[in-house]
């Protein structure tokens, strides 16, 4: 694919619309020049007509008086009018197509005029009104070159200001398209970068992918992709940096857990070794059964950890929620504090499709988070509703543009805890965002629940008031679900 460059396009269209506004210019400049002739032409025209009426009107002075100063000036007026006629060839009225008729009668009359006064009174008189009639035609041919001078500059103006019209139009269009060709090539995959930051910021790192053969627009892509790429292994580092905080947090819980099983195993071991000789075998097999479910469950332990603490890919298996909720009580037990209860209530067929290593780490955030806020006693409360029995799209607009194709299931978290403020709450879930003191919280707890609802195509919302705890709310695909929730069940688990 052969790349072409943004400059060279740039300085195509300034070199366009350079040529544009220069060939406007040139063409308004020769309109200009034609206007200014027919005004020439125009002036011209009204010295001959004004000649010819100065010529006419000592004409009627000596027809009337018979004075000789009036002959004098008549006179000069013909030799006048008739040398301006002998020089309109070099003269800008010479396109006009009554010029030869006219000079013709005005050599009819010079003659006439020049033998004025000689003759008889008969031939005196017949030589008067050929005269008045050569005079009255030659003003009237007079008036004639002046409307047609008027004319064509009516029309000149006219169609100066049609090309200027048109030629308006035609910069407007181009630079129209150019700006529409500068748009598509430049604004809009600087804005689809913009959007793609925008992303960044709200944590969705995802490529750009931008269908351009500019050479600058590959380059700001392939830079914003690099740093995205630097930004997802930063990223992996931090969650994976979460995860190990998370482990050692676990760590004292499953101590505790492991204790139980341990002792149950040591007692056991000393009581079997002061009875080795004794005749008791039910009693011995009984402690060597008792040894056996200890040790698996010691290794059922061990090996829950080692499930939450192994590198491995997204991979969506059947997950029994209660199951996972017991497992999370169970890591996070060393951290839960006597004065704080905790409350499970989720039916046992509820089963979720996803990947319980993720949704573990998940659910331990959000138990964490929940603890946390509670400065003294209190309460935190699990609970499942399946979607048969809620419908908080039109209860309130926390799930505004959540939609589920498949059934789910919505955890509630609920704790009595501080609450979240008003001016937190659309913030909780960005990265690095923690309303605890320094060195209390990472900020990355929410942000890693946030990231694995989405990597399960769920929805989370949260509902809080300062002083009144808060609740998490989390929608996720459910495989099966054949009961639902019960409100004040007789045999909820509580910690």
């Amino acid at each position: 694919m052969r790349q072409t460059s943004l400059r060279h396009k740039v300085l195509l269209g300034y070199y366009i619309i350079s040529a544009l506004v220069l060939s406007l210019s040139l063409f308004t400049l020769m309109e200009l020049r034609a206007i200014s002739q027919h005004l020439m032409s125009s002036e011209e025209v009204f010295v001959l007509q004004n000649d010819v009426l100065e010529m006419r009107r000592f004409e009627k002075n000596f027809f009337l008086y018979h004075k000789q100063e009036d002959m004098d000036q008549l006179l000069s007026y013909t030799a006048q009018v008739k040398q301006f006629l002998s020089e309109a060839e070099r003269l800008s009225i010479f396109h006009q197509p009554g010029l030869e008729p006219m000079r013709a009668k005005m050599d009819d009359y010079a003659a006439l005029v020049t033998a004025q006064g000689t003759g008889t009174g008969e031939q005196m008189m017949e030589a008067e009104k050929a005269i008045r009639v050569l005079g009255k035609a030659i003003v009237t041919a007079a008036e004639a070159m002046s409307m047609e001078e008027q004319i064509d500059i009516r029309q000149s103006l006219e169609q100066h200001r049609l090309f200027l019209l048109e030629a308006m139009i035609v910069v407007v269009l181009v630079i129209f398209l150019l700006g529409r060709f500068v748009s598509h090539r430049i604004v809009l995959p600087l804005r689809r970068i913009e959007e793609s930051m925008v992303g960044v910021a709200n944590g969705q790192l995802t490529s750009l992918h931008i269908q351009s053969n500019d050479r600058e627009i590959l380059s700001l892509t392939h830079a914003f992709n690099l740093v995205l790429q630097e930004l997802n292994k930063r990223h992996k580092h931090l969650l994976r940096s979460e995860k190990l905080a998370a482990l050692g947090t676990l760590l004292s819980g499953v101590a505790h857990e492991l204790n139980n099983p341990l002792s149950n195993i040591s007692s056991s071991c000393q009581i079997l070794s002061e009875e080795v000789e004794g005749d008791d075998l039910a009693f011995k097999r009984e402690l060597l059964a008792q040894m056996d479910e200890q040790t698996r469950r010691a290794r059922d332990i061990v090996r829950s950890l080692l499930d939450f603490a192994r590198e491995r890919t997204f991979h969506k298996i059947p997950v029994v929620l209660v199951q996972l909720i017991d497992e999370v009580i169970r890591f996070s037990k060393g951290s839960i504090p006597t004065r704080i209860r905790v409350r499970v209530d989720i039916p046992p067929d509820v089963v979720l499709l996803g990947d319980r290593q993720r949704l573990q780490q998940a659910f331990i955030n959000l138990l964490k988070n929940a603890l946390d806020a509670i400065p003294e006693s209190g309460e935190v409360w699990i609970r499942a509703l399946s979607s048969q029995t809620v419908n908080h799209d039109e209860e309130s607009p926390l799930f505004v543009g959540c939609n589920m194709r498949t059934p789910w299931t919505e955890v509630v978290i609920q704790d009595t805890g501080t609450g979240i403020p008003d001016d937190c709450l659309a913030r909780i879930f960005d990265p690095f965002f923690t309303t605890k003191a320094v060195g209390k919280g990472s900020g990355l707890g929410l942000a890693v629940v946030f990231e694995v609802i989405e990597e399960h195509e769920g929805c989370i919302a949260v509902e809080s008031q300062w002083g009144q705890g808060t609740r998490f709310y989390i929608r996720l695909p459910t495989l099966v679900q054949k009961g639902t929730a019960i409100q004040n069940p007789p045999a909820s688990t509580e910690v």
